[in-house]
C-alpha cells in the first residue's frame, strides 16, 4: 500500500478547490431537480405525474446530443479554463431558474432541468480529465476515490436538503431560488482556484456534427481492447446503478411495505456504500491503479444482490445488503475511472470522456428499457 493519504491530496489549495466546486455543482442539480420533481407531485388531480419521466429524460438528453462538443471544448482549450466557464453558466441557469419559479409554470422549469444536464454535459470530460494533470500518477487512484464519494454524497444531500427545504418553502419558490443562485456562485467563486492547468496542445478541428467526433472516439476506443473493456465496464456499473435507483421505490413499496421517508432511505443506504467503497477502493490502491479490485467488486455486487432478495421482510437486513452492494460498486468503479483517465491520450482525453458519458447513457437509457420489459 502506497504512503500517500487522502489530507495530503485535500491539503493541495487546487485540487481543495475542484473537490469543492464539482460537489457544489452535483448537488446544486440534483438540489434543483428534486425541488422541480416534488412541484410536479404537488400539481392537483395527478395532473403533475406526466412530467415525472420528462425530469430524467431532459436532464440525460445533453449528454446524447452535445458530449461531442464536450469532448472537443475539453481537448482544444485548458480544462480549468472549461470549468470555469462552465460554472459561469450554471448561474445563468440558476437564475432562469428563479425566474421560472416566478412564472410557476412546468415548462419554463423542464427547459431549466435541460440547461442543467447541459451544465454537466459540458463539465463531465474537463473534470475527469483534469485529475491526471493536476495529480502525479501515484496519486490519481485516490484523487478518483475522492471524486465519486464526494459525487455521491452530494447527489444524497441535495436530493435531502430539496425535499427539506421545499416542505418548509414551498410557498416561498423565490427563496429557493435565491439558494441556487448562491450555490452556483459559490461554485463559480471555488472554480477560480483550481490548479491552472495547460491546453494539450490538440489542434483538431471543430466539427459541426458532434456524433462524428462520438464516432471517432469509439474507434479510437474500439482499437484499444483494455480502453474498451474500460468504458464497457464503466457503463455496466451506470446501469446498474440507474436500474437500482429507479427498482428500490417498488421494492420498498410492494416488498418491504415501506413508507416514503425509508423508501427514500434505502437509496440513501447505497448511495453511503458507493461513497465508503470508492474511498476504500482508492486507499487500498494505494500509489498505482489496482485493477484487481474490479472483479472483487463484480463478485460483491452480485453476491450482495442475491442477498438482498432474501432479505425481505426486513428492512434492517436490506439496508446492510444496499450498502455492502454500494460498497463493492466503489471498488468496481473507482480503478476503472482512473484507468480511463490515466490510458486516454493527452490530447484526445476529452473526446474519450465524452464518448464514455454516451456509453453511460445508453447503459442508463437500457436500463429503463429493462425495468419497462420486466
Amino acid at each position: 500500500m502506497g504512503a500517500g493519504k487522502y489530507i495530503d491530496i485535500l491539503k493541495e489549495r487546487g485540487f481543495f478547490c475542484f473537490f469543492c466546486t464539482q460537489f457544489l455543482g452535483a448537488f446544486n442539480d440534483n438540489f434543483y431537480k428534486i425541488i422541480v420533481t416534488l412541484i410536479a407531485l404537488n400539481i392537483p388531480a395527478d395532473g403533475g405525474i406526466q412530467y415525472i419521466p420528462l425530469i430524467g429524460g431532459l436532464f440525460i438528453l445533453p449528454f446524447l446530443l452535445f458530449s461531442g462538443y464536450a469532448g472537443y471544448l475539453a481537448d482544444v482549450h485548458s480544462k480549468r479554463d472549461v470549468l470555469v466557464a462552465v460554472k459561469v453558466f450554471e448561474i445563468v441557469a440558476m437564475s432562469l431558474g428563479f425566474l421560472a419559479f416566478f412564472v410557476d409554470r412546468m415548462e419554463p422549469m423542464l427547459t431549466v432541468v435541460f440547461l442543467m444536464g447541459l451544465h454537466s454535459t459540458f463539465f463531465s470530460p474537463a473534470k475527469y480529465g483534469i485529475l491526471p494533470e493536476m495529480l502525479p500518477e501515484k496519486d490519481l487512484s485516490r484523487g478518483n476515490g475522492l471524486l465519486e464519494m464526494s459525487t455521491f454524497m452530494a447527489i444524497i444531500l441535495g436530493t435531502a436538503f430539496g425535499g427539506s427545504i421545499y416542505e418548509a418553502w414551498k410557498d416561498r419558490l423565490g427563496w429557493i431560488g435565491v439558494i441556487l443562485i448562491a450555490i452556483a456562485g459559490l461554485g463559480t467563486i471555488t472554480s477560480l482556484g483550481i490548479t491552472r492547468v495547460p491546453s494539450s496542445g490538440s489542434s483538431k478541428k471543430f466539427v459541426l456534427n458532434p456524433l462524428a467526433e462520438i464516432w471517432d472516439g469509439t474507434k479510437r476506443l474500439y482499437s484499444d481492447r483494455p480502453l474498451w473493456l474500460t468504458v464497457m465496464g464503466i457503463s455496466y456499473f451506470w446501469f446498474l446503478g440507474a436500474f437500482l435507483q429507479m427498482v428500490l421505490p417498488l421494492f420498498g413499496k410492494e416488498i418491504l411495505q415501506l413508507g416514503e421517508t425509508r423508501i427514500g432511505l434505502l437509496w440513501t443506504f447505497a448511495a453511503i456504500g458507493i461513497g465508503l467503497g470508492s474511498l476504500a477502493a482508492g486507499r487500498l490502491s494505494g500509489d498505482k491503479i489496482e485493477l484487481g479490485l474490479v472483479p472483487l467488486g463484480s463478485v460483491g455486487m452480485g453476491a450482495f444482490s442475491v442477498l438482498l432478495f432474501f432479505a425481505p421482510p426486513s428492512f434492517h437486513l436490506a439496508a446492510v445488503c444496499l450498502v455492502l452492494i454500494g460498497f463493492a460498486a466503489g471498488f468496481f468503479a473507482v480503478p476503472l475511472n482512473a484507468l480511463l483517465q490515466q490510458r486516454s491520450g493527452r490530447e484526445d482525453k476529452g473526446r474519450l470522456i465524452a464518448t464514455n458519458n454516451v456509453f453511460n447513457t445508453l447503459g442508463v437509457l437500457l436500463a429503463s428499457a429493462m425495468l419497462w420489459a420486466l
